[in-house]
């Protein structure tokens, strides 16, 4: 793995890690993600990655409040992944759509938990628009 900036398996403290279970957005960088267990800087959370920690992506995401479709990788890698997506014509060869697939969740009408992620990002969009 190459180290980006220095930064990519390096360890966070116990302080940093605090300030981060605080907030989780702020875990995830340009560069790098902190794994918010042990505090490594990865490129991405890998599954290999999260058995170490006897835990899955749902887990994960569950346990810090992430959002269930939010990517556990560095910004940077998530954009050279979206930008080989389009280049090769990913989404015209996905067929499975689960909405229709699966009517229980036609049913569900797109209830669903609201994630620690969404409530800080809602309140951050609550105070911008109230700042003149």
């Amino acid at each position: 793995m190459r180290a980006a900036e220095g930064l990519v398996g390096a360890r966070y403290g116990m302080g940093s890690l605090r300030f981060l279970h605080a907030d989780p957005r702020r875990a995830i960088a340009d560069e790098h993600i902190v794994c918010l267990v042990c505090g490594r800087a990865l490129r991405q959370l890998t599954n290999t990655h999260l058995r170490l920690h006897a835990m899955t992506t749902e887990d994960y995401k569950t346990r810090f409040g992430y959002n269930r479709g939010r990517p556990l990788m560095a910004r940077t890698l998530l954009r050279v992944y979206a930008e080989r997506a389009v280049r090769t014509g990913l989404a015209d060869r996905i067929r499975l759509r689960p909405i229709v697939m699966q009517p229980e969740l036609r049913r569900r009408g797109g209830a669903r938990p609201i994630t620690l992620e969404e409530r800080l990002t809602r309140q951050d969009a609550r105070r911008a628009a109230r700042t003149p």
